[in-house]
């Protein structure tokens, strides 16, 4: 009973699930500005069998339908920094084209489950083990760091300032590259690099932590669009799919950008680390069962 037959990912899936999960994802992406694909993509292929090619062309179509929404959402409560974000985005562009190269390379050697899995796992509890040791540790609310304070007393130009996130004098060069790293995640793994880019954002370009959400959804948006014109391409995305997500989206969207306002900038991050632990266990529990039925 509700099972729907997804033609592009070749599967019969329990649809109510999916539409419960675009509402988890648009709370994840008001509330983090980020697109959610760390959570959606290992989701779809570990809960709902989707296979990675599809489930990952399928995730950036959802990604830019709720980061539009929300991105919309955080310019109407001014915490996007659009100069900032036009810098990032120029990175995150020419990274994506990178990361959707390697994905063709890695689907060449027919290893794409086990590769793209183990990126996710290594990424995600690196991140998560960083913000949740500094969540806990008592000091500012806006933390700062020595490599991050090192990358803002790089002098190499051409030099910029950002008034929205009160930065007053930063290497044009440094939100380029770290964008353009975030850009290659998102070609590869089918995410929209906010869970990268929001620590990056935070911790080493020194953005307040409410800037960096709305100013990361700002990115993902860009990004994301360039990979759905290039999943299409490739004929990776199944809208039927994508359409049962969305309408969880809508409203989980519109909650998580009500509850940033809401809640302490440092439990934010302390929040978003728990997130990607529930994330790690699943991608762990997925390994494993792989595992042991090779065995």
């Amino acid at each position: 009973m509700f099972m729907l037959h997804f033609a592009t990912a070749y599967v019969d899936s329990w649809w109510p699930g999916l539409i419960i999960l675009g509402l988890l994802i648009g709370v994840v992406t008001g509330l983090f500005g980020i697109g959610g694909g760390f959570l959606l993509v290992p989701a779809l292929r570990i809960i709902f069998n989707i296979p990675y090619p599809v489930a990952i062309g399928s995730s950036m179509l959802h990604i830019m339908l709720t980061a539009t929404f929300s991105a919309y959402k955080h310019w109407a409560q001014k915490n996007i920094d659009p100069k900032l974000g036009i810098f990032m985005a120029i990175g995150s562009l020419f990274g994506a084209e990178s990361g959707i190269r390697l994905l063709q390379v890695i689907r060449a050697w027919g290893t794409v489950d086990i590769v793209i899995s183990l990126c996710f796992l290594v990424l995600m509890t690196s991140v998560a083990a960083f913000m949740f040791y500094e969540s806990t540790r008592a000091g500012i609310e806006e933390p700062k760091t020595v490599f991050g304070e090192m990358l803002k007393n790089c002098k190499l130009p051409p030099l910029v300032s950002f008034a929205r996130s009160d930065i007053v004098c930063i290497s044009a060069w440094i939100p380029i590259t770290l964008s353009f790293f975030v850009g290659c995640l998102t070609g590869l793994l089918g995410i929209g690099g906010g869970f990268i880019n929001f620590p990056l954002m935070v911790y080493l370009i020194g953005v307040p932590t409410r800037v960096a959400v709305g100013t990361g959804t700002f990115q993902v948006l860009v990004a994301s669009a360039y990979c759905v014109a290039r999943n299409l391409q490739e004929g990776f995305i199944d809208f039927l799919l994508v359409f049962l997500m969305v309408l969880g989206s809508v409203v989980g969207v519109n909650l998580g950008v009500k509850l940033c306002v809401l809640i302490n900038v440092r439990n934010t991050r302390k929040y978003f680390a728990c997130i990607l632990l529930l994330a790690i266990v699943m991608i762990v529990y997925h390994l494993l069962k792989d595992y042991l039925l090779a065995t």
